[in-house]
C-alpha cells in the first residue's frame, strides 16, 4: 500500500505540493520574529499582526467550505496556488526594488493575502492528494502527513535560516516554493488517469 502511494503521481504530486506550501508558512515561522520585532520595531504588537495574519488563514477556509462545492476544489487550487505565486514574485520584486525593507503595510498586505491563498490551498491539496487512494486511504494519509511535513520542516527550516535582516529570504521563499508547487500541481494533473 505505501508503494501505490509513493508511486502515484497525482498523491505524490499534490503532498509534495502541500509540503512545498506549508515550507513558506515555516519560513514564516522562522523568520517572523525578527522582522517584526527587529527590522520593523514592532515587537510590543508581534500576538497582535500574528494573529491579524492568522485571520487570513480562517477567512480562506470559510471561503472554501462555501465555494468548492459550487467550483470544485481543483479549479480553487489551481486559481490559488497562481495567485500566490503572482503575489509572492511582484512582492519579491518591491522587496529587492526596496533593499530589503519595504514599507511595514506592504509587508502586511503580502502575508495576509499570502496566508489568505495558503488556506485555500491546504485542505484542498490534501484532499486532491487522497482522492485516487480509495480502500488505502489510511496508510495514503499517513504517509501523505508525515512526507508534506518532512519537506515543509527541511525547505521552510532552510529557508529561514538565511534570514538577513531583509523580508528577502522570505520573499524569496515564498516565490520560490510557491512555484515549485505550482509546476509540481501541473505534473500531477498531466499524469491524472
Amino acid at each position: 500500500a505505501a508503494g501505490q502511494v509513493l508511486r502515484h503521481p497525482v498523491a505524490m504530486g499534490y503532498t509534495v505540493a502541500a509540503g512545498t506550501i506549508f515550507g513558506s508558512f515555516i519560513v514564516y515561522l522562522g523568520t517572523s520574529q525578527q522582522i517584526f520585532a527587529e527590522q520593523y520595531g514592532q515587537g510590543a504588537y508581534f500576538a497582535l499582526w500574528f494573529a491579524f495574519f492568522a485571520g487570513g488563514i480562517a477567512i480562506a477556509m470559510m471561503v472554501n467550505a462555501r465555494l468548492v462545492m459550487r467550483f470544485g476544489m481543483r479549479r480553487i487550487s489551481a486559481l490559488a496556488l497562481r495567485a500566490f505565486v503572482i503575489l509572492s514574485i511582484a512582492f519579491l520584486g518591491l522587496s529587492l526594488m526596496a533593499q530589503g525593507h519595504p514599507p511595514l503595510w506592504l509587508l502586511a498586505g503580502f502575508l495576509f493575502l499570502g496566508f489568505f491563498f495558503s488556506g485555500l490551498l491546504f485542505g484542498n491539496f490534501n484532499a486532491i492528494a487522497m482522492e485516487p487512494m480509495g480502500r488505502i486511504a489510511g496508510m495514503a494519509a499517513a504517509i501523505s502527513g508525515a512526507l508534506s511535513s518532512l519537506i515543509a520542516i527541511l525547505t521552510g527550516g532552510w529557508i529561514g535560516q538565511m534570514y538577513d535582516g531583509t523580508v528577502i529570504p522570505l520573499a524569496g521563499g515564498f516565490a520560490g516554493l510557491g512555484a515549485l508547487a505550482l509546476l509540481l500541481t501541473i505534473w500531477a494533473e498531466r499524469r491524472r488517469r
